[in-house]
């Protein structure tokens, strides 16, 4: 399989980053999350909790992907030329053979979010091509669950966006009625706040 995200990324989604948490904002009216645990619970303390979680995560995923699934895995971590911190780098965090892509430069970007003497900020994203099927990418899962790592996947071809956090998943899918579908299939999963979050 060839590597070609960013590419693909830019002809899919122009001028947005490739950042998980920026996802739902990026993308409001396409957006749906689910919570990893019953009644929101955020992080998982026990082995049961761990298995309750890693199933949601697996069932629901696969609904959407479908098994066999081509699909990116896109990672990456914030830091400047002086600080690197490698305990934040999913290059040595995860057991994939990331493709490096560009550093962003997000002072750059956004200047207004910056004063003038902070040093740059980036963020570098990392991708590697693969398969979607059920329990093959669990300990990925667990690591975002437990907050040690951030990382999103998507699947050019079904235009669908899947970014689990420590809580949940937020999932971009443009299609309406695939969207719907999934979110009456697993209301009791969804959030009891007005706002979805």
């Amino acid at each position: 399989m060839s590597n070609s995200f960013q590419s693909q990324w830019d002809h899919f989604y122009p001028n947005n980053l490739s950042i998980s948490h920026l996802l739902k904002h990026y993308f409001p009216q396409s957006w749906l999350r689910i919570h990893s645990l019953p009644e929101s619970k955020r992080y998982a303390d026990t082995p049961a909790e761990y298995e309750l979680l890693l199933d949601r995560h697996n069932e629901i995923i696969t609904d959407c992907f479908g098994e066999n699934t081509s699909i990116f895995i896109v990672s990456g971590h914030y830091f400047s030329h002086s600080r690197n911190n490698k305990d934040y780098d999913p290059a040595f965090i995860l057991p994939y053979k990331f493709h490096l892509e560009q550093e962003i430069n997000l002072k750059q970007l956004n200047p207004e979010d910056y004063d003038d003497d902070e040093e740059d900020s980036f963020f570098r994203p990392y991708s590697i091509e693969t398969i979607w099927q059920a329990n093959q990418h669990n300990e990925l899962l667990r690591k975002i669950a437990d907050d040690e790592v951030r990382a999103f996947m998507v699947s050019f071809e079904q235009n669908i966006i899947v970014a689990p956090y420590d809580g949940g998943i937020d999932f971009i899918i443009f299609n309406d009625a695939k969207r719907n579908a999934l979110r009456d299939k697993y209301t009791d999963w969804l959030s009891p706040i007005a706002d979805g979050l």
